[in-house]
């Protein structure tokens, strides 16, 4: 059986950010979407963006931290952070998504956004953080850490 879950792919900087905190989501991310789907769950994530996720990656996303450790305090920590300050945002008529301001703070993000494709999920940025983040990346090496390729 094939997969069918969305793939996110592609790089869509200098995205404006409206005053009530509205982007518009790339057509290509919206065509990637399964059929009716117009709601995302935004997170706080990893190296100061945020993460949205359609609701069946995020499904998948929650199992995984229901599979960790909850004695261990640090789990607690990062269940707390990720899921307890997710939220639901939905896609409007015109392809625009609405962030909880508290999201925009979080990442960094004023009036443009950085947009990154990343498979499963797509990435907002604050220009600025994503610039920062791709300075010194080695793919090569990287590959060779992680013995991949």
């Amino acid at each position: 059986m094939p997969d069918e879950s969305p793939q996110f792919i592609g790089e869509y900087e200098d995205v404006p950010v409206d005053p009530k905190g509205r982007l518009i989501f790339p057509a290509a991310f919206r065509k990637s979407l399964p059929m009716g789907l117009n709601s995302f769950v935004v997170a706080q994530w990893f190296d100061g963006c945020l993460g949205t996720f359609t609701p069946d990656g995020w499904n998948g996303f929650i199992r995984q931290l229901k599979g960790l450790d909850g004695t261990q305090r640090e789990t607690r920590q990062l269940v707390r952070a990720l899921a307890g300050r997710a939220a639901e945002v939905k896609i409007d008529r015109q392809g625009r998504v609405l962030f909880p301001r508290k999201h925009l703070e979080l990442a960094g993000i004023s009036d443009r956004a950085t947009l990154v494709g990343v498979i499963d999920r797509v990435e907002i940025w604050s220009p600025e953080r994503y610039r920062q983040s791709l300075e010194n990346v080695n793919l090569e090496e990287i590959a060779e850490q992680l013995d991949w390729f």
